[in-house]
């Protein structure tokens, strides 16, 4: 396995105008990362597909990966003209991955509206899905839902649109402790859905999240079982990158420093 890093750490400063995608490669390299994944947002409005190409290449130079790219999509809007709008632009990033090496698109479900039904929700997201994956297909490009959004939050959820669309382009990114609201304050039993839903997703993951903040004495995760977890991922036979988000308001780089230094321990 290998450790990534997530742009999203860097988010204030990349908005701000601060740093760039290019610093940030850097950066990731500075730390000891084996790649960086990209957020969509983060790249030049007005040459997406330009800009695109000159990260993955100043991160080829560097010696890194691209882990993913972080679409941000909503496939569960209730109105059809903006769904649609959503397909074309999840096709659009197929299409700006591919041509720029990158195998990998980190996607969500959507966001339940207020009034409407979830099961009419979850069967827009399946239809969004079988509009773009034959494109994801001819691409090479893997769509990797990850548990974030509000419409199907947990594993069995996830697994069944993935089922209904009947693509092998659409696999899974496990962001562990997202089964586990303000994980941070929970106690044992409560943390332990990280590891039996994450063991769900597992066989069909593609790409991972490990959120990362608070670090014991002698460095170890604060709230998760790296052991254990890492177990999870070898059993199903996942070979990827576990990507590092930071959590809270500490110090970004320090705690990506100690997030790298903590996966080396286990990869």
């Amino acid at each position: 396995m290998k450790v990534s890093i997530s742009s999203w750490n860097y988010n204030a400063p990349i908005t701000e105008g601060k740093t760039d995608l290019l610093a940030f490669a850097d950066e990731v390299k500075r730390l000891g990362a084996d790649g960086l994944e990209i957020f969509g947002r983060h790249l030049n409005g007005d040459d997406l597909a330009g800009h695109l190409k000159r990260v993955v290449a100043k991160a080829g130079d560097l010696g890194l990966e691209i882990s993913s790219l972080i679409e941000g999509n909503d496939f569960a809007r209730p109105a059809a003209a903006e769904r649609g709008e959503q397909v074309e632009r999840m096709k659009q990033w197929i299409a700006m991955a591919a041509e720029a090496g990158i195998e990998r698109l980190n996607t969500f479900t959507g966001y339940h509206t207020p009034g409407e039904d979830p099961a009419m929700e979850v069967c827009r997201v399946i239809d969004a899905y079988r509009e773009v994956a034959p494109l994801a297909e001819r691409h090479g490009v893997l769509l990797c839902i990850e548990n974030h959004s509000s419409v199907c939050r947990d594993a069995d959820g996830i697994l069944a649109i993935i089922r209904r669309v009947g693509s092998d382009c659409i696999r899974t990114n496990p962001d562990v402790t997202n089964f586990v609201p303000d994980f941070g304050l929970r106690g044992p039993r409560a943390r332990e859905a990280i590891y039996t839903e994450t063991a769900k997703l597992a066989p069909v993951m593609a790409n991972a999240h490990l959120k990362v903040g608070e670090f014991t004495e002698t460095g170890e995760h604060a709230h998760v079982d790296m052991p254990r977890l890492m177990g999870l991922f070898r059993d199903a036979g996942y070979d990827g990158h576990v990507v590092l988000e930071v959590y809270g308001d500490g110090d970004r780089p320090e705690a990506c420093a100690k997030g790298v230094t903590l996966m080396r321990k286990y990869l």
